[in-house]
């Protein structure tokens, strides 16, 4: 914002000198114009510099580039279109850079700013047609801008929402659970420890050739609302790819993420899955499971035990959780 304020106050200083209606113009309005330029810039400087003035710089800086640009059209008599073109700048600011309040507050500063300047310079009629024709610019200059920002906005919300959560199963995606664990394992969790297991669904590719795939579909949707359920507050659940289930539990020992991997196994089994207009089919899992600090102290090195037990557990019967071979 101040960047483009400067550049109208400093543009304005340079040609109303030369300008034909204020050639005439002493050296005191045009040094009190400068003055106003050095003022937007040390406003600037001190919102870079010094951190403590950041918000009130920020806040103060757009407001103050408004009333500079109106100080130099006034001091150098300049109430000419190629003046006020330059209330542009702020409304452009605002609209495109601040929130809706905020794009408001900056077009009617701007718009104000035109009044004050042509009211002050011309005719009352030829005023008003400028200050018309400006405002008309201005506005909907603003609106566009803001709608444009809205639909931005809203695109990038979408593209993170589609970052962090997988679109079928309503589940984290791997991205939020590498972030849970590693704040875990940097010892934000208790002195149980962190556990992650891994689920696999029995068998997933002759569910997927007897129904099809909106039939594996049904059968995901369903299981990621039972492990959800099954979930502590703290508890990331998360879709790895495919079929494959992983649950980060934080401050969850061994044991304790041993009994709630069988627990959850057994709802499974005992769960009836519905899957197109058929009977309900039954389905079970695997699990490996891996501990921090037990088995591992780092997230790529967790990851591999958990599915090495994974691998176990689905290579010695199925249906069951493995843990890693060193702790039988």
């Amino acid at each position: 914002m101040s960047t483009l304020c400067g550049v109208a106050v400093a543009v304005t200083v340079v040609f109303a000198p030369i300008a034909p209606e204020t050639s005439r113009l002493g050296a005191l309005p045009v040094a009190l114009a400068a003055g106003a330029v050095l003022l937007v810039a040390a406003m600037s400087v001190s919102a870079l510099v010094f951190v403590e003035a950041n918000r009130v710089s920020w806040a103060l800086c757009p407001l103050l580039a408004v009333s500079a640009i109106v100080a130099v059209d006034l001091l150098t008599l300049d109430a000419s279109v190629s003046a006020q073109i330059f209330f542009l700048f702020p409304t452009l600011y605002g609209a495109s850079l601040l929130p809706r309040p905020g794009a408001v507050v900056m077009t009617v500063a701007s718009i104000l700013g035109e009044v004050a300047v042509v009211t002050a310079r011309l005719p009352f009629w030829e005023a008003l047609t400028d200050a018309g024709y400006v405002t008309a610019t201005l506005v909907t200059t603003a609106v566009l801008l803001a709608r444009g920002a809205a639909r931005q906005a809203m695109l990038v919300a979408s593209l993170e929402a589609q970052a962090t959560m997988d679109p079928l199963t309503g589940l984290v995606t791997r991205r939020v659970l590498d972030e849970a664990a590693s704040s875990a394992l940097s010892g934000a969790a208790s002195d149980d420890g962190t556990s992650l297991v891994l689920f696999d669904v029995d068998g997933f590719k002759s569910v997927n050739d007897r129904f099809g795939h909106p039939g594996g579909d049904q059968v995901l949707v369903q299981l990621a609302a039972l492990l959800g359920a099954r979930s502590r507050r703290g508890d990331v659940v998360c879709r790895m790819g495919g079929d494959e289930i992983a649950m980060l539990l934080p401050g969850c020992s061994a044991a304790s993420a041993w009994t709630r991997a069988e627990e959850i196994l057994g709802d499974v089994r005992g769960h009836p899955f519905a899957v197109g207009d058929g009977a309900p089919v039954t389905v079970s899992l695997s699990a490996g499971l891996a501990h921090a600090p037990t088995d591992a102290v780092d997230l790529g090195r967790l990851y591999a035990v958990a599915d090495a037990a994974l691998y176990e557990a689905k290579h010695s019967g199925r249906d069951r959780v493995a843990t890693p071979a060193h702790r039988g």
